[in-house]
């Protein structure tokens, strides 16, 4: 059988940005930790441009300069940092104790414009920098938490940015960097999204995303001289992301249907979509699109199950569509990676929710399975590739990834069944699927384990510690075990975001004990394996170290896994190679997997 090496050496390459006509950058994790690559279309040559040993967050590039920011350890104080032809990366912050949300470049090549809360860690101004002085200065001073940047008009006037309470009410604002002043583009937005703006090349308005009104997000149009938007598109489903074309003639348009990602071209000047070759079935999400500096060629990164994340070419004016990157496989055989199936169960309620179920060949027969939550908790379960759900599938595991209530993509109305004092009606979920696969045989009722990520993480102790009997183990990773200390010790800026999901330390602290596994942590007896990042500024550790200590002192069986240099996560390749085969054998052992 491949060994874990093999799997989370697979490498990724995503979020590609062109460099001129002939080359291109993007995020690479094959040298075992996300850094940028280049890429030559002419020769089909790729080097690597830069040579940390942290990861890499958001890229920019301004012409053939390429503008990055990079944090420290995972504590995701991230830090700008320019890169230019022929040079080496140089450092443009060095204030590790704030962090810097990379926004644009100005038309003059020199100036950054950036968010950062180094005046006040619980608020991001707006600010800018000039990269040959070094001079900094705060455009616009905020006092509202998380000011995060969303996009620079390309004649450098007009920056945009969100202020984020939740995923979906955080409203855009308008800066006039020349006057200073700033404005909300829809001062009756309620709750609602506005995201994924991109500007025309004349900065005379911008597309976005928004799902006010709607249960879906759809493509609007924001005109800066009248101050109003308009409804450009919508469909029974999210629109992705989007982005346009060099000279504004088409805007690519992602929406998310089911899970999977559809990309289509709208022609601005008709006013219609045009018809264009189709990528492969896959996800597209998350990782941009890039259009060609002077030609309609966009750059996607796809991804499915069995597709670790690649860059693709889209030429509309040649109607093709060719892959133009080639991740190593590092010797699996492409048909030993599963492409998982599509699943619906009925809850409590009689609410109907979606699952991912992943078999196969040596899982084909198996009954024992691990149910695996996804994160957010507003975010959404997608066939992506995973090592970590391939090489569990590939030990003999079932594994089944559900988008109980809460999750994002299937509506507004369903993102918010889990909100505050409904929140345990999401563990709920997690009960009558455990019960749906025992029933309808994928499972036996003995063998069925829960892990997660983040709310993952929660969802795993919430699971064993509210329904005990249904769960004979559990791998929380930088999981929240009490929301009151979590809300309490979490990055000051990133305290508002989360109270408008779990409830306010001011307003409800009685339901964040409720909900808390820590206050039902005498009921748990199934086996648990904790694993954090000492470095972690979403969940402290301590959330791990309080749940480990109340398990041990009741004599429950628990395994606890500290890394010193991680953070929200488990990001770099040596910790994956040490934690993963643990979690593998810890879940082999309870599941009576041979």
């Amino acid at each position: 059988m491949a060994t874990i090496q093999q799997y989370f050496s697979i490498g990724s390459a995503s979020s590609a940005k062109w460099l001129n006509e002939e080359s291109f950058i993007y995020n690479s994790n094959k040298s075992g930790v996300n850094q940028i690559w280049e890429r030559s279309l002419k020769t089909g040559e790729d080097k690597q441009r830069t040579f940390f040993s942290e990861r890499i967050w958001t890229v920019k590039t301004f012409g053939e300069d390429i503008f990055f920011t990079m944090d420290l350890g995972g504590n995701e104080q991230e830090q700008l940092h320019v890169l230019r032809a022929g040079e080496e990366a140089v450092a443009l912050t060095q204030n590790y104790a704030a962090r810097h949300q990379l926004g644009g470049v100005k038309p003059d090549g020199k100036t950054v414009v950036y968010s950062c809360n180094a005046r006040d860690p619980k608020s991001f101004d707006i600010c800018q920098m000039n990269i040959e002085t070094g001079e900094q200065e705060i455009v616009l001073v905020n006092t509202d938490n998380y000011n995060m940047p969303a996009a620079l008009s390309p004649n450098g006037r007009y920056f945009l940015y969100n202020k984020l309470k939740a995923q979906s009410d955080n409203c855009m604002w308008i800066l006039d960097i020349e006057t200073r002043t700033a404005k909300n583009i829809d001062p009756n937005a309620g709750n609602a999204a506005y995201t994924n703006p991109v500007w025309k090349k004349d900065s005379s308005g911008f597309y976005f995303l928004t799902d006010k009104d709607c249960e879906f997000k759809y493509l609007a149009y924001y005109d800066v001289a009248s101050g109003t938007f308009s409804k450009v598109y919508e469909e029974n489903w999210d629109v992705e992301d989007i982005a346009l074309s060099y000279d504004d003639k088409y805007l690519s348009v992602k929406v998310n249907r089911d899970g999977y990602s559809v990309l289509e071209i709208y022609n601005t000047v008709k006013e219609c979509f045009e018809n264009v070759p189709s990528l492969p079935k896959g996800v597209m999400a998350y990782y941009g699109t890039s259009w060609a500096p002077a030609s309609h060629r966009l750059l996607v990164t796809l991804t499915s199950g069995q597709r670790p994340s690649d860059i693709w070419l889209m030429d509309i004016d040649n109607e093709k569509v060719e892959r133009v990157t080639f991740t190593d496989l590092q010797g699996i055989d492409k048909d030993d990676l599963v492409e998982p199936e599509l699943h619906h169960f009925e809850s409590f309620d009689g609410l109907v929710v979606p699952y991912w179920l992943y078999k196969g060949k040596n899982s084909k027969n198996s009954r024992s399975v691990v149910c695996e939550f996804h994160g957010g908790p507003e975010g959404q379960e997608r066939p992506m590739f995973s090592p970590l759900i391939q090489y569990l599938v590939n030990e003999g595991l079932t594994v089944v990834a559900p988008n109980i209530r809460g999750s994002v993509g299937y509506g507004k109305t369903y993102h918010h069944l889990d909100d505050i004092e409904k929140r345990l009606d999401s563990v709920r979920d997690a009960a009558a699927l455990n019960k749906h696969l025992s029933e309808v045989g994928i499972a036996d009722a003995d063998k069925i384990a829960v892990m997660g990520t983040s709310y993952g993480g929660y969802m795993t102790l919430s699971c064993v510690a509210q329904n005990p009997d249904l769960w004979c183990a559990g791998v929380d990773t930088v999981g929240m075990s009490n929301l009151e200390t979590f809300l309490e010790n979490t990055a000051e800026y990133r305290r508002a975001h989360r109270e408008s999901e779990y409830g306010s330390l001011a307003n409800h602290r009685e339901i964040l004990r409720e909900v808390s596994p820590i206050h039902k942590v005498n009921d748990i007896t199934a086996a648990l394996m904790v694993v954090h990042g000492a470095n972690d500024p979403r969940v402290p550790v301590g959330e791990a170290e309080q749940i480990v200590a109340s398990l041990r002192n009741r004599d429950v069986p628990v395994e606890y896994l500290r890394y010193e240099d991680e953070g929200h996560g488990i990001s770099k390749r040596k910790n994956q190679f040490d934690c993963y085969p643990k979690v593998a054998a810890f879940l082999k052992k309870h599941l009576k997997v041979e």
